[in-house]
C-alpha cells in the first residue's frame, strides 16, 4: 500500500510538471506563429510591391519556424493523447517530459532570433514594382522632361543629398516627382535600400510622416502604437542609418523637422538622398535644400502641344471654329501642365462649335479648379 501511494505521488508530481511545460510550449509555439507571420507579413509586402529578395538568412530562419512550430503542435497533441490514457508508465511520462523540455527550449532559441531590422535585398528585378499612379501616361510630361532629367542626375551624384523642387500649383512638381520615383524602382532601385514617398501637404503631422515611413521600411511591430513620437524618431534613425535611402516628400508647405522625425541628414557617407516639392522658396531654404530647381511655366509651343495630345488632334482639327477656341481655351490654362491636361482631357468629348465656346465662356469666368472641371464635363 505504501509502495503504491509513493508510486502514485511520484506519478502527480511528474503530471504536475509536465503540464506546467505543457502550457509554456503552447504559449511559446503561439507566440512563435505570431512572430512568423508578422516577419512573413513584412517580406511579402517588399515581394509584392517592389519585387525586392528576401534575405537568405531570413528564409532559412522561416523555415526553420515553420518546422519547430509543426513538432511542436504534433508533440502538444500526442502528450493531450497521453494524459488521457491511464495505462501510461511512469517511463513513457518521463520520457515524454524530456522531449517536451528540448522542444521548449528549441521553440524560444529560434524566437529569439526572429528580430530583423531589414527582411530584404535588391532583388535584380526591375519590372513589376510598385509605382505612384497619378503619373501613368507619358503625354503627361511634355516639357517637363528636362526637369525630370536634372533631378535624376542629382539622385545619381553624392555632392547633394537635400533636392527642392518649387514653383506655382500645377506647374507638374508632383508628375516630375513621381517620375523620379518610378524610374528609381524601373532602375532596380539603383543602390537604394529604401525608396519611400511621403504625401506631407498642410498642416505637417510628424507621427503621420513616421507612420509613414515605419510601413516602408518594414517595420510591423505591435508595440509601435505605444511608442512615443521620440521613441518612434529612435526606431526609425536606427533602421535608416544604417541603410542608403531615397525619401520623397509631396507637397510641403512648411518645414519638416526630419531629424526630429528620426531621418538621419544625407551625407557623403551615406549617400542618401531627401527630395521635396513645395510652392515656396522660403521653404527651400528651411528645408536646407543643398539643390533647388525652380519649375516654370511651359511656353506655348508646347503647351499647346500637350492641350491637343489630351483632347484630341482629330477633335481640335475638326472645325475651324473648334481650333480657333481651343487655343483660346489652352491659353486659359496659362502654360500649367496640370491644367493643360485635366482639361484637354475634359474637352476630349466635346465635338461641336458651341460646346468649346460654351466651356471657353466657363473658364473665362472661373480659373481652372475641380468645381469648373465638373462644370465642363456636365456640359
Amino acid at each position: 500500500m505504501g509502495k503504491d501511494f509513493k508510486s502514485m505521488v511520484t506519478r502527480c508530481i511528474y503530471v504536475g510538471k509536465e503540464n506546467d511545460n505543457v502550457k509554456k510550449l503552447k504559449t511559446a509555439t503561439e507566440e512563435l506563429k505570431d512572430l512568423r507571420n508578422i516577419v512573413m507579413k513584412r517580406v511579402k509586402m517588399y515581394e509584392d510591391q517592389q519585387k525586392l529578395k528576401r534575405l537568405e538568412k531570413v528564409q532559412v530562419w522561416l523555415r526553420q519556424a515553420d518546422v519547430a512550430i509543426k513538432e511542436a503542435e504534433e508533440m502538444l497533441i500526442t502528450l493531450m493523447s497521453s494524459s488521457s490514457s491511464n495505462g501510461s508508465s511512469m517511463m513513457s511520462f518521463h520520457k515524454l517530459d524530456k522531449k517536451l523540455c528540448k522542444k521548449l527550449k528549441e521553440v524560444q532559441e529560434i524566437k529569439s532570433r526572429g528580430t530583423f531590422d531589414v527582411v530584404v535585398e535588391n532583388s535584380g528585378i526591375g519590372s513589376g514594382s510598385m509605382m505612384i499612379s497619378n503619373v501613368d501616361r507619358d503625354d503627361q510630361t511634355v516639357g517637363l522632361e528636362a526637369v525630370s532629367g536634372l533631378v535624376w542626375r542629382c539622385m545619381t551624384v553624392d555632392n547633394t543629398g537635400i533636392i527642392g523642387l518649387y514653383g506655382v500649383e500645377g506647374v507638374g512638381k508632383t508628375t516630375v516627382l513621381t517620375q523620379v520615383n518610378n524610374r528609381l524602382l524601373q532602375h532596380k532601385l539603383n543602390g537604394f535600400d529604401f525608396v519611400i514617398w511621403v504625401f506631407v501637404s498642410k498642416n505637417v503631422n510628424l507621427e503621420k510622416i513616421q507612420d509613414t515611413i515605419r510601413e516602408k521600411i518594414g517595420f510591423l511591430d505591435r508595440s509601435w502604437m505605444s511608442k512615443t513620437e521620440e521613441e518612434k524618431a529612435g526606431k526609425i534613425f536606427e533602421i535608416l542609418s544604417k541603410r542608403r535611402f531615397a525619401l520623397f516628400l509631396d507637397d510641403v508647405w512648411e518645414k519638416v523637422d526630419l531629424v526630429k522625425a528620426g531621418v538621419p541628414p544625407p551625407d557623403g557617407l551615406n549617400r542618401s538622398k531627401i527630395v521635396f516639392t513645395t510652392c515656396s522658396d522660403e521653404v527651400c531654404q528651411e528645408m536646407g535644400a543643398q539643390t533647388k530647381i525652380k519649375m516654370e511655366k511651359l511656353p506655348w509651343e508646347r503647351a499647346w502641344d500637350l492641350f491637343k495630345m489630351n483632347a484630341g488632334e482629330e477633335i481640335v482639327k475638326s472645325h475651324p471654329d473648334i481650333t480657333k477656341v481651343a487655343q483660346e481655351v489652352a491659353a486659359k490654362c496659362d502654360g500649367l501642365p496640370l491644367a493643360l491636361v485635366t482639361i484637354g482631357r475634359a474637352m476630349a468629348s466635346k465635338k461641336t462649335p458651341q460646346e468649346w465656346r460654351d466651356a471657353l465662356y466657363i473658364l473665362s469666368t472661373s480659373p481652372p479648379n475641380f468645381s469648373v472641371l465638373k462644370l465642363l464635363d456636365r456640359n
